[in-house]
C-alpha cells in the first residue's frame, strides 16, 4: 500500500509540474502574448470604426510607436545592463531644442545633429558620474537630472517654439521611401543595430552579464565602469533622436514636447516588451511590440471614441500584468536553478 501511495503522490506530483510548465509557458512567452493583445485590441478597433484597417491609418501606428521605440532601445539596453532613466523625456525635449536652435542659425543639418547628440550624450556621462561617483540611487540620479533639464529647456528658450527648420531636415520626419514613412525606416535601422549589439556581439553579452550579477560581472573582470558609462550614453543618445525625429516630424523643436509622459511611455514599452526591470532578461523585438501595442490602444480608442482616460487605464493594467509576468519568468529559472 505504501508503494501504491508513493506512485500515487508521485503521478499527482508530475501532473502538477506539468500544469505548472503549461501555464509558466504560456505566460513567459510575453511576446507571443502580446500580440494576441494587439490582436483583440484590433479586432474591438475594427468594429467600432472602418477607418481601422485603411493603410493611412495603419501607418500612422506605426509612426506614433516610433518616438517610444527608439526611446526604450536605449533604455531597455540600459536596463537590461542593470541600470535606470528617467531622464529621458527632457533629454528627448534638449536634443530636439539644441539641434533645431543650431538649424535655424543656419547650421547643416548632419553637423546640427551630431552637435545636438553629443550634448545629449554629455547628459548621459553626467548622470554616469553622479550614480558612480556620488552613490545616488539611478532613479534619484535621473529625475533630478529630468528637472533640471527640463528648466534650463525653458529658461534658454524663454518658452517658445524654435522654428521655421530647412526642408532638408523636415524630409527626415516627413519623406518616405518607396512608400515607407522616414521615420519608420530610421527606427527600423535603429532596431536592427541594437538587436546585433545585444545578440551577436561580445559586449551585449557582457551587459546581459551585467545586469544579471553585477558581482559576479566584477568578479569575472568585465569592465563595469565602461559599461555602465556607455549605456547611460547609449540611452541619452536614443532619447536624443527620437527628440529629433520628432523635431523633424512636427516642422518645429517644441518646448512642451517630451517631459513625463515621454518618460514613462518609453519605459512602459520596455517593461511590456518582456524587459526585466531587474535586469539580464530583455529582447530588441520584444520591446517593438510593447511600443506598436501602446500606439494601438491610443489610436484604437480614439477611433472607437472612448474617453481618453481609459488609454491610463488599459495601459496601467497591462503593465501590471507584464510585471507579473516577469516576476513567473524569474521565479521558474531560479526553481530550475
Amino acid at each position: 500500500m505504501t508503494a501504491t501511495t508513493r506512485t500515487a503522490q508521485e503521478r499527482d506530483t508530475d501532473h502538477g509540474g506539468e500544469r505548472d510548465s503549461l501555464l509558466t509557458k504560456i505566460l513567459v512567452r510575453q511576446e507571443t502574448t502580446l500580440l494576441l493583445v494587439m490582436l483583440v485590441i484590433g479586432v474591438f478597433a475594427a468594429s467600432r470604426s472602418s477607418l481601422f484597417l485603411s493603410p493611412d491609418n495603419l501607418s500612422e501606428i506605426l509612426r506614433s510607436s516610433v518616438i517610444y521605440f527608439v526611446i526604450a532601445c536605449g533604455a531597455a539596453m540600459l536596463i537590461i545592463g542593470g541600470g535606470l532613466d528617467f531622464s529621458a523625456g527632457a533629454v528627448f525635449t534638449l536634443g530636439a531644442l539644441s539641434t533645431c536652435t543650431l538649424l535655424v542659425n543656419g547650421v547643416p543639418w548632419p553637423l546640427a545633429v551630431l552637435v545636438g547628440m553629443a550634448i545629449c550624450c554629455a547628459v548621459g556621462g553626467v548622470n554616469f558620474a553622479v550614480i558612480t561617483y556620488l552613490h545616488v540611487p539611478p532613479i534619484i540620479a535621473t529625475i533630478g537630472t529630468f528637472y533640471m533639464l527640463t528648466g534650463i529647456n525653458n529658461l534658454v528658450t524663454g518658452g517658445s517654439d524654435v522654428l521655421p527648420l530647412p526642408e532638408s531636415f523636415q524630409w527626415i520626419g516627413q519623406g518616405s521611401v518607396a512608400g515607407v514613412p522616414n521615420d519608420v525606416l530610421i527606427a527600423i535601422v535603429v532596431g536592427v543595430v541594437f538587436w546585433f549589439l545585444l545578440e551577436r556581439t561580445r559586449f551585449g553579452v557582457n551587459v546581459r552579464a551585467l545586469g544579471g550579477n553585477r558581482q559576479a560581472a566584477v568578479g569575472n573582470g568585465l569592465r563595469v565602469f565602461r559599461l555602465d558609462l556607455a549605456l547611460y550614453v547609449i540611452a541619452a543618445a536614443t532619447a536624443a533622436l527620437a527628440g529629433m525625429i520628432y523635431s523633424a516630424r512636427v516642422g518645429a523643436g517644441q518646448v512642451t514636447a517630451g517631459g513625463t509622459s515621454i518618460t514613462l511611455n518609453a519605459i512602459t514599452a520596455v517593461l511590456i516588451g518582456g524587459v526585466s526591470l531587474m535586469g539580464g532578461m530583455g529582447t530588441i523585438q520584444g520591446i517593438a511590440v510593447g511600443a506598436v501595442l501602446l500606439s494601438l490602444i491610443d489610436n484604437a480608442l480614439v477611433l472607437a471614441s472612448v474617453p481618453p482616460q481609459y488609454n491610463s487605464i488599459v495601459v496601467g493594467a497591462i503593465l501590471v500584468c507584464a510585471v507579473a509576468v516577469d516576476h513567473l519568468r524569474r521565479a521558474r529559472i531560479y526553481r530550475k536553478r
